[in-house]
């Protein structure tokens, strides 16, 4: 058995990807976590139901990117590509609405 066979360049590419695609995960893991916990803090049930959205959404997004990798796919997927948008979207409005009901 030859113990020193070649990875090609593309094989580790895929690899580096999927490592990244997992920390990127593990990333929107922690954030929709602490976003849920805050909730609890605040009693805001509006800022909970975000971390939760934001916790399924980061799961399907790194189930859609890991088997795209995993078949080698093309990694163009118009709706992955735009829910961190999302995200930005979602937060910044949750900003505003806990900056508006403070100001009352």
């Amino acid at each position: 058995m030859n113990k020193n066979k070649e990875i090609s360049s593309n094989e580790l590419a895929i690899k580096r990807t999927k490592l990244a695609n997992e920390r990127t995960y593990l990333a929107y893991m922690r954030t929709g976590f602490g976003i849920a916990s805050l909730a609890g803090i605040f009693k805001k049930g509006w800022i909970f139901i975000f971390g939760i959205v934001m916790l399924v959404l980061s799961t399907v997004q790194y189930y859609i990117t890991n088997n795209q990798l995993n078949n080698k796919e093309n990694l163009k997927n118009p709706i992955v590509e735009k829910l961190p948008i999302l995200y930005l979207v979602l937060g910044l409005g949750i900003l505003y609405l806990q900056w508006k009901t403070i100001k009352k």
